[in-house]
């Protein structure tokens, strides 16, 4: 479950004093609040990812995976790159996943994305698989 943000103050809390974290398409600005439970969630689609529809579409997406997902309480600002309109839901809800996993990791220690596997050349020099 999360709730909406509706407050001018809280925007300004999370302009001033936010964390800022990346995952996939998605971008989003928090600040961690114990007290604030259920988390409270703002949706910052712009106009780039498409028209109204499209938009309204992509936030009702990120609310039914942030609702699902284990978000620790505090106050956050998502938003996505325009690509996010074109990422399915299994896309999208790996994106989400991988942002509350770095926004639940204390500062500074941010879960890193996984390796690329690599192969050892015949000269006995590490290469990347692709």
């Amino acid at each position: 479950m999360i709730w909406r943000i509706r407050d001018r103050s809280t925007f300004a809390h999370l302009s001033r004093e936010g964390r800022r974290v990346r995952a996939g398409a998605l971008w989003c600005t928090y600040v961690p609040d114990p007290s604030s439970t259920p988390p409270r969630v703002a949706f910052a689609i712009g106009r780039a990812v498409g028209p109204a529809v499209v938009r309204n579409q992509v936030r009702r997406r990120l609310r039914a995976l942030l609702s699902s997902s284990s978000l620790p309480p505090g106050a956050y600002l998502v938003g996505g790159r325009p690509e996010v309109a074109e990422r399915s839901w299994t896309e999208l809800a790996a994106d989400v996943a991988l942002l509350v996993a770095r926004v639940s990791s204390p500062p500074g220690r941010m879960s890193a994305p996984p390796a690329t596997p690599t192969e050892t050349s015949p000269g006995g020099t590490s290469t990347s698989a692709r």
